[in-house]
């Protein structure tokens, strides 16, 4: 799932710890709650079918563990599919479009305020007319990705990033761009809750009931779009088609591509990695991964070996050779990061010397955000410490190269602006890598 969004004033698209359970497009409820959502997806589904959507009988929204009523919803096939099989075709209307659009070509000129306006229209009816779709989207958690969290839980991401240094960067913007670009309120809980819902469950331009429940896993990734937005295909007249990219075997989980999917994706394949992941969609997501380091031109992938994680064996795929300098800037962040790790883990409360410095009590953090922030800090960290104990060759080859130097093959042509925070190249020395002087300045 993507959507474009407003970013300074440039239209972008939107046996270790890391090793996170599968990225879900649903986040776990316990109890009633559960139950509730349940009934939701049942009457979403079959009001969906009654309205001329097709979803293939071969498929069933189920818990992800069978036997566990607090794992997430995953879409699983109940008898085996044929590569090229339709998943499921959504018409237009029963999608929530830009408002005051009419057509595809009209929505691609409108990017998500128009979306974030039908939103808070859909969620503000009463509930006799809202659509099966709206009610399940109104009962979804509120809060749950980063721009959202509460004071005290971004104080402390800030902290173990050092003020961005560290990525995700951009935390702020998503809200901040929502307000000058869309004139948004944000004191206006319901209306953060329909950027929220936007930010994490839109594609393109689109909200797509059924298709927004297939989970994330770019290893295990078998399904694809039929037809392309980002292309100008008229969706408005084909529907919303999603169909196997391979055979797919009975009880095999259905996955998505939130930022690898083939042709829709393909401006994300370059910068939007497991850190941006995190901050779009609100978890790490498990191997393999994708981290840019961008102040020390460091960019590189993880993976089980073979792609096998019965190997229990990590890989580090670097996608630029890496330098001294960048490895040495890496090398003393993970100093200052596990020292917050350990205050993190021993101590009842955290200094905070970046963004509003003080003591945050961790007891005034919400449980969920420590725990999400836990799991990012172990997957942060294992990264960096992945990439400082690989056997690469060092070059200063990347401190030669422009702001663009993290952009591989033909994209670099599409891109027309900087998608990630410029390398900070201040004090460069004639030999092209940055004075060691300057980097200790800023640390």
């Amino acid at each position: 799932m993507h959507n474009y969004f407003f970013l300074g004033g440039v239209v972008l698209l939107l046996s270790t710890s890391a090793a996170v359970a599968t990225a879900s497009a649903s986040v776990a409820k316990n109890g009633s709650d559960a139950q509730d959502d349940d009934v939701l997806i049942t009457t979403m589904v079959d009001w969906l079918k009654s309205n001329g959507a097709y979803i293939n009988d071969k498929l069933q929204v189920r818990r992800v563990n069978p036997d566990d009523p607090s794992s997430p919803r995953g879409l699983f096939a109940l008898e085996s599919l044929d590569a090229g099989e339709i998943i499921c075709n959504i018409p237009w209307d029963l999608m929530i479009t830009p408002i005051e659009s009419n057509s595809a070509e009209d929505a691609s000129k409108r990017l998500d305020c128009g979306t974030i306006k039908a939103v808070i229209e859909e969620l503000g009816k009463n509930e006799s007319d809202m659509t099966p779709y709206a009610k399940y989207l109104q009962a979804q958690p509120h809060q749950y990705t980063l721009p959202f969290w509460s004071d005290e839980g971004q104080s402390l991401f800030w902290e173990m990033t050092n003020d961005e240094r560290l990525p995700p960067i951009w935390i702020e913007d998503i809200i901040e761009d929502w307000e000058n670009e869309c004139d948004g309120d944000k004191t206006n809980e319901d209306h953060l809750f329909a950027v929220m819902l936007v930010k994490t469950r839109a594609d393109y331009q689109y909200l797509v009931p059924f298709y927004d429940m297939m989970n994330h896993n770019n290893g295990r990734v078998n399904v694809e779009h039929k037809y392309n937005p980002y292309e100008g295909d008229p969706i408005d007249e084909t529907g919303y088609e999603i169909i196997t990219s391979k055979a797919i075997s009975a009880g095999e989980e259905v996955f998505n591509s939130y930022n690898q999917c083939k042709g829709v994706c393909k401006h994300y394949h370059d910068w939007f990695g497991t850190p941006e992941m995190f901050l779009h969609y609100g978890f790490v997501e498990g191997y393999p991964q994708r981290w840019l380091f961008d102040f020390a031109r460091v960019k590189f992938d993880l993976d089980w070996k073979n792609g096998d994680e019965e190997t229990g064996e990590v890989v580090v795929n670097f996608l630029v050779p890496p330098s001294k300098t960048g490895m040495d800037l890496l090398r003393k962040e993970i100093v200052r990061l596990e020292k917050f790790g350990k205050e993190l883990k021993e101590s009842s409360s955290v200094s905070v010397k970046v963004y509003n410095p003080r003591e945050v009590n961790l007891k005034d953090v919400k449980q969920n955000e420590l725990k999400s922030l836990r799991e990012y800090y172990d997957a942060l960290h294992d990264a960096i410490q992945y990439a400082l104990d690989s056997n690469v060759t060092l070059v200063d080859e990347v401190w030669s190269m422009d702001e663009q130097w993290w952009v591989v093959g033909k994209l670099a042509e599409e891109i027309d602006d900087h998608c990630v925070r410029p390398s900070n190249t201040r004090g460069l020395v004639e030999e092209g890598s940055p004075s060691e002087d300057e980097d200790n300045d800023e640390l």
